[in-house]
């Protein structure tokens, strides 16, 4: 028995990246019904660390006291079981000095911690019961890989470290913010002070904690071994399993010298159905469900699911509850190596691979005709694993398949760049049906459009006529989109109109509504291209009316994508409180977007704009606003198009000129932890002079009351009925009755037409 303090140390390292945890933590202890709080998680998961840091903390409160009880330190766990038991008869037969001390112990607010209690789990149980019977008020915590299994116990379970976070692995700053990779910098410095996060090895320290799963333990023993070897070396051996992660030194709260002891540990305390079902299991390469468990491993009845469940109590598999509320389950990625290693010696192993690679084949297929929907990015290593099955069986079609579903996975260069590799080695080994074919041609041509690469004009041309051989019009237009998008991105902006309004003649098919919003998504390119051209005018009606296409639909991004282009239409025509407010209402609404790719250029155009009015008052700030551009473009691509490079250039040199090299440098890197409020900052809230007011027809005049002609104005302004209440300081549901009213006076049907009707001269 020792005190958390004395368990933990004085001087511990800082937490990192459990902030939620703890959270998460504090709020089921401090519940009344609370008694039995059990943490549990994957072997050197830091389970001990987490809670220690917790009680630590609450140690210092009066009145409470917390009273550690270590089984990791016994050395024979069958006298400790011994003890355990003999303790639980003293309890129920009333023994007077038992009585006494839980008589002590229950008369303050206690806490009792059985830590690391695993090999003598059957024992513990019993007398945790008997203790909570005895003493209801005292607080029980356990922490282990397992939890007791008792009536009431409450279960808070502890994963590894999250290791995404950065889509590119040369974004030092994005690389910088994982936490699996702060913790590797902390533990690296502890060995080695001098040693600094550097673009040069910022992606091989990702990629090794991404290699051991965000797994403390494992990133803790590879960080000590930078004391002789850089990340890129560390990394090298562990993926060629040269490389036992291990410690010399004592640990004071983990029970694991090294990586393997570890693996072999957890596998020691599975029963024989549990490892052999968790040695299947590893055949998937990353997170799975039980759908997927289903198809692919044989035998799954009643007693296979009991197993599972067994697995994840002893958090030999976990599970994480995605936002969608399916259930997703992984093994730890130390225990998965080790287990697939085994089944690879395994002759059930060649008819699991088998298996795993047809599974993935159908779901990938589900998107290639249109089905169910396609997989997740969480599923793109297991299809990668099978699109190198289909490789080895000489099977075309299938690859094909799998590379359209990597497709839409693709974030990033880096995974655009892999997807754009596949694609074009289905190309050369020649894909059977003409469908499939073009849609690998559209896969490639979309992966190299990402990349800015020479050749995805090319492919997509070839992709656009395949589809149209196949009377697909669906496919036509979504590579005549492409193509527009590459033509936009080359600064050709007459190519780029020619292709989206090419792609808008295409007859509409009415009962396909992906088409129609691949229609939609071209009438708001269009529009953006027509104002880089300078024909503010049409772009604006081509904005109005995607506008008016998006709203009252699901599609939740539809309506600010439009609206942000009409925004920076009206801005661009003039410097106006108006154009401003519709402005900052589009960029909120798209900064809620994480996924659009517009992001990066909103904020381009908002310091451009700005530039070009001479209403820069902060130079610091419009040279983060285009540095946090520069970091959004990295994670979403394409590379900016020449179009806003012309406009973006200038307005960099002048903010070089204003600040000097050494803080320009500084304010651009800072871009990258901008919040997206702070660049809107940027916005101008005053307006340099009176807006004209414009002049209305006397026929239109005459028909309109004094407010229904002030609604017509700002509709007219492009300024969305809640701008527009806003402004009036009226209820935005008034604005809708006086915009009907309008209509109705004015013989207008939309409010493109009433726009047209007031500037009618």
């Amino acid at each position: 028995m020792t005190s958390p303090a004395g368990y933990i140390g004085t001087t511990p390292t800082a937490l990192i990246g459990r902030s939620r945890d703890l959270e998460r933590l504090a709020a089921v202890t401090a519940a009344p019904e609370a008694g039995l709080v059990t943490v549990t998680g994957p072997a050197g998961v830091g389970k001990s660390r987490m809670v220690m840091e917790f009680f630590r903390h609450q140690e210092s409160r009066p009145g409470r006291a917390v009273e550690v009880f270590d089984f990791g330190q016994v050395t024979d766990t069958s006298v400790a079981g011994l003890m355990l038991r003999q303790l639980r008869e003293q309890c129920y037969e009333g023994s007077p000095r038992v009585r006494k001390a839980l008589e002590r112990v229950g008369a303050g607010k206690h806490t009792l911690l059985f830590d690391h209690y695993e090999d003598v789990a059957d024992d513990l149980a019993p007398l945790v019961a008997e203790l909570r019977r005895r003493c209801p008020q005292v607080r029980i915590v356990s922490v282990g890989t397992a939890r007791l299994g008792l009536y009431g116990e409450r279960v808070v379970r502890l994963g590894p470290l999250p290791v995404a976070g950065a889509a590119e692995d040369d974004d030092l700053a994005a690389v910088a913010r994982v936490p699996a990779v702060e913790l590797f910098v902390q533990c690296a410095r502890a060995v080695r002070p001098e040693f600094t996060l550097t673009a040069a090895n910022a992606r091989h320290v990702l990629a090794l904690c991404r290699r051991v799963g965000g797994l403390p333990l494992a990133i803790e023993l590879a960080a000590a071994q930078v004391k002789l070897a850089e990340p890129d070396l560390i990394l090298e051996r562990f993926e060629q399993g040269a490389c036992d992660l291990r410690r010399f030194d004592h640990h004071p709260y983990s029970r694991h010298a090294s990586v393997s002891d570890m693996v072999s540990w957890v596998f020691a305390r599975l029963r024989a159905d549990e490892r052999r079902q968790l040695t299947h299991l590893a055949v998937f390469e990353g997170q799975f469900t039980m759908r997927a468990a289903v198809g692919v491993v044989d035998g799954f009845g009643g007693g296979t699911f009991r197993t599972m469940e067994q697995l994840i109590d002893k958090s030999a598999l976990i599970a994480d509850e995605r936002h969608d509320g399916e259930l997703r389950l992984s093994i730890p990625s130390a225990v998965r190596l080790a287990a697939a290693g085994a089944l690879a010696r395994l002759p059930v192993h060649a008819a699991l691979r088998q298996a795993h690679a047809e599974y993935f084949r159908t779901v990938a297929d589900a998107r290639a005709t249109g089905g169910r929907p396609g997989p997740g990015p969480e599923t793109r290593a297991d299809l990668l694993a099978a699109f190198d099955h289909w490789r080895e069986a000489g099977d075309g079609r299938a690859m094909a398949v799998i590379a359209h579903a990597l497709r839409g996975q693709s974030a990033g260069a880096a995974q655009a760049r892999q997807c754009l590799r596949l694609a074009e080695e289905v190309l050369r080994a020649g894909v059977d049906d003409p469908r499939l074919h073009a849609r690998t041609l559209e896969a490639a041509g979309a992966s190299a459009l990402l990349l800015a690469s020479a050749s995805a004009r090319g492919h997509l041309d070839r992709a656009r006529d395949a589809y149209r051989a196949l009377h697909d019009r669906d496919g036509a237009v979504r590579c005549l989109g492409l193509l527009g998008d590459e033509a936009y991105a080359a600064g050709d902006l007459d190519r780029a109109r020619r292709r989206f309004e090419e792609g808008l003649a295409v007859p509409a098919d009415p009962a396909a509504d992906g088409a129609a919003a691949e229609r939609r998504r071209l009438t708001r390119r269009l529009a953006a291209v027509l104002r880089d051209a300078g024909s503010l005018t049409r772009a604006g009606e081509r904005a109005l009316a995607a506008l008016e296409s998006d709203l009252g639909r699901d599609d939740a991004a539809g309506a600010p994508l439009a609206r942000y282009v009409l925004a920076t239409v009206r801005w661009l025509e003039h410097d106006s409180a108006q154009a401003r407010a519709l402005f900052a209402d589009a960029a909120r609404q798209i900064g809620a977007l994480p996924d659009a790719p517009e992001r990066p250029e909103c904020l381009e155009l908002l310091a451009a704009t700005v530039w070009k009015w001479r209403r820069v008052t902060d130079w610091r700030l419009l040279t983060s606003v285009l540095g946090l551009a520069e970091h959004l473009r990295r994670r979403t691509g394409p590379p900016r198009p020449r179009p806003l490079t012309a406009l973006v250039t200038p307005v960099l040199a002048a903010a070089c000129q204003e600040l000097g090299s050494d803080e320009y440098a500084r304010a651009w890197r800072s871009g990258a932890g901008l919040a997206w409020e702070a660049a809107l900052r940027l916005i101008p809230g005053d307006d340099p002079a009176p807006a004209a007011v414009p002049e209305v027809p006397a026929e239109v005049a005459d028909l309109l009351t004094k407010r229904e002609l002030e609604v017509a104005l700002l509709v007219a302004e492009g300024l969305t009925n809640r701008v527009i209440a806003r402004e009036l300081g009226i209820a935005e549901w008034t604005v809708v009755n006086h915009l009907r009213k309008v209509m109705r006076k004015l013989g207008c049907q939309s409010r493109v037409q009433v726009t047209r009707r007031l500037s009618a001269s």
